[in-house]
């Protein structure tokens, strides 16, 4: 199960889900927040960081606490590649 350990992440969570509803504004508002916070950008050789990207995943901080039933949803990873990248960024927490 995933968790929220973070501000940002809680803002990123927010943000995925007001996509998920359709709500463009409320989803803007959540993501002025999460860019507001610390983050620690993703390296360019960081695993599978452009479906990352993609699925609006930026920094180590928006995975710290992410599992793979999230990042399957949001970013398409599938087990492998989800546990690459649970592991990349505890090793940098």
């Amino acid at each position: 199960m995933s968790e929220v350990r973070r501000a940002r992440r809680y803002y990123l969570l927010q943000r995925l889900a007001a996509h998920e509803r359709d709500e463009p504004g409320l989803e803007s508002a959540f993501r002025a927040k999460q860019e507001e916070e610390p983050a620690t950008l993703f390296a360019s050789d960081f695993p599978f960081k452009a479906a990352l990207e993609a699925g609006g995943y930026y920094a180590i901080e928006d995975v710290d606490g992410a599992d793979f039933c999230e990042l399957n949803r949001n970013a398409g990873l599938d087990q492998n590649a989800a546990q690459a990248v649970i592991a990349a960024a505890a090793a940098l927490i």
